[in-house]
């Protein structure tokens, strides 16, 4: 007796590495799944970014994100167009070293390493700790359901799949620099909506936060509100002086929160800093108006009139200090904090 086999629809199959399963099923995206598995199945084919594009009805910039995810995390390798196994032989001797690396920073920062009698939380060292590797991120994602959630909101709320760089800084953040996944999440989120959802400003928020020991949901949501409120009132003055429309700089949003929502100026007397400032520097320097607005708060004047009126006092000191281009602002300059680098 004769016998076949019948694989029915198994008889067209495609390999697909172990790795790909065991270490970046939960890792990676839904698009970068697609996409890795769209380019095993047309093995020894020609195709293009657009082919892919178009067949999985996904962005072509989503493609080349994800095709660039698996070339970081080692699953291929991609030269002059040509898509192959990587070179395992380079990368087992690759982390070892890294290995290696790594034992030799322990032991030099175990040398120097001072009393454990310390504060709780230590000053933030100058550079920062290296990211974690994909073997490390996989490893906690496996073994952590809230990770997998922290990988996955980011896919959501940057609008793309996350590459390799992204989702070790989100680590990192959580790990190194303590912050909890919903407070992580909740940055995220007050990024995307101002429209700097990248992750060089995540981080840098992030740190800020904290050293600040913004730790917790009722603490970053102040944060969020003061930093809404002072961005708001960052764009309020721009049209108050007339500037050109833009988002404003963390640095404009520090000083615009304080004139309108801490000293509670209105905006004849920002337009009044403002005016006195060109007419003194040329040009508009918001540290300098600062320095105008802080001293006026301390001497309680709160409107154009009092300006006025202080001005034509007869006190020729002040008005030599603060007032015009012909009047000699060096004694004033002097204790003033635009000394410092103007902004």
């Amino acid at each position: 007796m004769e016998y076949k086999l019948n694989l029915g629809s198994w008889g067209s199959v495609f390999a697909v590495p172990s790795d790909l399963v065991d270490l970046h099923l939960k890792l990676a995206g839904s698009v970068q799944l697609k996409v890795i598995l769209w380019v095993l199945r047309h093995a020894g084919e020609n195709f293009t970014v657009d082919d892919i594009s178009k067949s999985l009805s996904v962005q072509a910039a989503d493609v080349r994100d994800s095709m660039l995810y698996w070339e970081e995390s080692g699953i291929i390798k991609v030269s002059d167009g040509i898509i192959a196994p990587p070179d395992e032989n380079k990368n087992i001797i690759s982390s070892v070293q890294n290995e290696q690396n790594v034992e030799e920073k322990v032991e030099i920062n175990h040398e120097k390493q001072p009393n454990e009698e310390m504060t709780t939380k230590a000053s933030r060292i100058i550079s920062r700790p290296e990211k974690p590797d994909m073997k490390y991120l996989s490893e906690r994602m496996s073994e952590s359901p809230e990770i997998v959630y922290l990988m996955q909101s980011a896919d959501e709320i940057f609008g793309r799949p996350t590459n390799n760089n992204d989702k070790a800084t989100l680590l990192m953040i959580h790990e190194s620099d303590g912050l909890p996944v919903e407070v992580i999440i909740m940055l995220m989120q007050y990024a995307a909506s101002i429209q700097k959802c990248n992750i060089r400003y995540i981080e840098k928020m992030a740190i800020s936060w904290s050293d600040n020991d913004i730790t917790t949901l009722e603490q970053a949501e102040k944060k969020i509100q003061q930093l809404t409120s002072g961005r708001n009132a960052a764009m309020t003055i721009q049209k108050i002086l007339g500037l050109e429309e833009h988002s404003p700089t963390e640095k404009e949003t520090e000083f615009a929160d304080r004139w309108m929502n801490i000293w509670k100026f209105s905006g004849d007397m920002i337009r009044k800093a403002y005016e006195i400032c060109v007419d003194t520097k040329n040009k508009y320097i918001p540290k300098y108006v600062d320095s105008i607005l802080n001293r006026w708060f301390n001497s309680g004047i709160s409107t154009p009139e009092q300006v006025d009126a202080e001005k034509n006092s007869g006190n020729k000191n002040k008005e030599k200090k603060m007032y015009g281009a012909t009047y000699d602002i060096s004694e004033y300059e002097s204790t003033s904090i635009i000394d410092e680098e103007e902004q």
